[in-house]
C-alpha cells in the first residue's frame, strides 16, 4: 500500500527550521539598514551597504518560499511568519528613513496601517475558517513595488520626483491590495461558516 502523501501539518519540525531561520533574518535586518543610514553622511559607502542590506533581505522572501518547498518543511507557522517579515522589512525601513526626513510620516502611516490591519485578519480567518488566505498578484506586486520605492529612496542616485512617483504608486497599491485582500479574507470567512451550518444541519 502507497504511503500517505503527508499535509505541511504533517511534516517534521526540523524541516521548518532553515526557512524560518531566513525569514527571521529577513526581520532581523532592519536594525542594521537603520545604522548604516544613520552613518550615511560621515561613510557615504554606509549608503550602498543600507541598499544592499535592504534588497538582499527582500531577496531572501524568495529563497526561503524555495527552501520550504525544496525540503517540504513548508508549515502553517511558516506561511504566517513570512508576510509578517516583509511588512517588518518593509516598515522597518520606511520608518527608520522618516527618522531621518527622507519619507513624509503620512506614508509610514498608510503602509503601517494596512500591514497591521491584514496581519490582524490573517490571524483572525486562521482563527475562524482554520485557512490561511494566500498571497494574491496584487499583494506581490504591492511589496515589489514598496521594496522599489524604498530601494529608490535609500540609492544617492535619484532625484525627488522619480522617488515621489514610486513612493505614490506603492502607497496606491498598498490601498489597492488591502481591499483586495479583505474582500477575499471575508469570503473565505462566509465560506467556512456555511460549511459549518451545513454540516451541524
Amino acid at each position: 500500500m502507497a504511503a500517505a502523501r503527508r499535509t505541511p501539518r504533517d511534516q517534521p519540525s526540523w524541516r521548518s527550521i532553515v526557512p524560518n531561520a531566513v525569514t527571521f533574518l529577513r526581520a532581523a535586518l532592519v536594525p542594521l539598514v537603520l545604522v548604516l543610514l544613520a552613518v550615511g553622511d560621515e561613510l557615504p559607502a554606509a549608503r550602498w551597504w543600507a541598499f544592499a542590506v535592504f534588497v538582499g533581505a527582500a531577496l531572501t522572501d524568495t529563497f526561503d518560499g524555495w527552501v520550504a518547498r525544496r525540503i517540504q518543511g513548508v508549515s502553517a507557522f511558516g506561511a504566517l511568519a513570512d508576510p509578517l517579515a516583509d511588512k517588518l522589512l518593509v516598515v522597518g525601513t520606511l520608518a527608520s528613513l522618516a527618522l531621518f526626513a527622507e519619507v513624509p510620516w503620512w506614508v509610514v502611516g498608510v503602509i503601517a496601517g494596512r500591514e497591521l490591519v491584514v496581519t490582524a485578519l490573517r490571524l483572525l480567518v486562521v482563527r475562524r475558517a482554520g485557512v490561511v488566505v494566500p498571497a494574491t498578484v496584487w499583494g506581490k506586486v504591492k511589496t515589489v513595488a514598496q521594496i522599489v520605492a524604498i530601494a529608490a529612496v535609500i540609492l544617492p542616485l535619484f532625484d525627488g520626483l522619480l522617488v515621489d512617483a514610486l513612493l505614490f504608486v506603492a502607497v496606491a497599491l498598498t490601498v489597492g491590495s488591502g481591499v483586495d485582500y479583505l474582500w477575499r479574507a471575508r469570503t473565505l470567512v462566509g465560506r467556512a461558516a456555511t460549511d459549518v451550518r451545513m454540516t451541524t444541519a
